[in-house]
């Protein structure tokens, strides 16, 4: 079974992946967001914990980068490495915290930019880890410690939006075990701007007469400014054949369009 797409540019995946625990929840997400307006450069939250464990948990809780590259596997540091970085303007009173039997408790953290900081998108993350790794055993029985973490995302938009360019870096065709139905196009997408966007890419698919006759959408994912991200667009169901096609990706302000040439045989 061959494939083709043709297309002009090309990049790698940038792959990014949050682990959790069972006995600590996160009741208000896993991204948190403000934007800074007119001369108040500061914003206060919160991040809802509660503990759904029947003994009382002990929690960690740290700064870290959130970095990123294209072509580059995300990861983490102590040590800011952007001029976008938030960790310097991130507070939060406390280190530690043991919560009772399915106890919840608000964990408040503050935001202060200073006021000759430029626009755009400051981001970083709040770590909240359990003090105690979790024991389990594999079928083998051999028992394996794991210490696992949250990682919650802090953005503060400073001064009025600004729609970002998004530009295509690669497009190609993807298949799971050779099989049409777990067939995807795989986009990924710069962010050319000085905020960051939250962004869906959607897939026109028309047949040799021009008429339209699928569209497929990929999960809704952020890129941030000067960073790059990766859409899966699942086309299950897309017969064998050549079809014209039209990837729009949508940051929620503009549209963002090229076209694409499909051959599946």
């Amino acid at each position: 079974m061959n494939h083709l797409i043709k297309w002009a540019l090309c990049w790698t995946i940038i792959l990014y992946s949050l682990t959790g625990f069972s006995n600590i929840l996160i009741l208000n997400g896993l991204t948190h967001e403000h934007a800074i307006l007119g001369e108040s450069a500061q914003v206060n939250g919160v991040i809802k914990l509660k503990n759904d464990a029947d003994t009382p948990v002990k929690i960690l809780i740290y700064k870290q980068e959130y970095l990123l590259a294209c072509g580059q596997e995300s990861n983490f540091s102590s040590t800011p490495t952007h001029s976008y970085s938030l960790t310097r303007y991130l507070s939060s009173p406390l280190s530690e915290k043991t919560l009772a039997p399915k106890e919840e408790f608000d964990l408040p953290y503050s935001v202060a930019l200073p006021q000759s900081s430029s626009n755009g998108s400051y981001w970083s993350v709040i770590m909240i880890e359990a003090a105690d790794p979790i024991t389990s055993s594999d079928p083998s029985g051999v028992s394996i410690n794991s210490k696992v973490r949250y990682a919650i995302q802090i953005i503060a938009n400073k001064g009025a939006f600004e729609s970002p360019k998004l530009s295509f870096l690669d497009v190609r065709y993807n298949t799971k075990n050779q099989q049409l139905s777990n067939s995807q196009v795989v986009v990924s997408l710069k962010n050319e701007g000085r905020f960051s966007a939250k962004t869906k890419v959607s897939l026109e698919i028309y047949n040799d007469k021009g008429e339209k006759i699928k569209i497929f959408e990929s999960l809704s994912r952020r890129i941030y400014q000067g960073k790059c991200n990766t859409f899966e667009v699942d086309i299950a169901g897309l017969h064998k054949g050549k079809y014209e096609g039209i990837l729009i990706a949508d940051n929620g302000t503009d549209l963002f369009a090229s076209n694409l040439e499909l051959s599946i045989e």
